[in-house]
């Protein structure tokens, strides 16, 4: 059962993830969060270049061996929400082609957000 648990953890960690990288750019834009939008775009540059390798994301790879170490399929308060997280994160009817495409995208939207309204870093003086 421990496992199932963490399992879920770590599927509500993933989805956390893809909600930072999606709804990042609007919220950090909107209030202008000049570190939290380099963050966002270096942490959206990643997810592209995973994409386009091929690379299976390493939260998906521990969630797949916790599931596997826990095979109990119990039920328990709560599985409900973390069965409809685990849809949203692993759509069936979208291909990774879609996927990617619509990513490069959202990059270069974010890019593009980058020169409308430059991000300036103030220095910082002692005294």
């Amino acid at each position: 059962m421990i496992y199932r648990i963490a399992a879920d953890l770590v599927i509500f960690v993933h989805f956390l993830w893809i909600a930072f990288v999606i709804l990042g750019f609007p919220v950090f834009l909107y209030f202008n969060l000049q570190k939290w939008r380099a963050i966002h775009l270096l942490s959206l540059i990643v997810t592209v270049i995973m994409q386009l390798t091929g690379t299976i994301c390493p939260l998906t790879y521990l969630e797949v061996y916790l599931k596997a170490k826990g095979v109990s399929r119990g039920v328990y308060p709560g599985q409900f929400t973390i069965d409809t997280i685990e849809k949203l994160i692993y759509v069936e009817d979208l291909t990774l082609e879609k996927i990617t495409y619509a990513t490069i995208t959202f990059l270069a939207l974010v890019l593009l957000s980058f020169w409308l309204k430059p991000v300036t870093f103030k220095k910082q003086t002692n005294g």
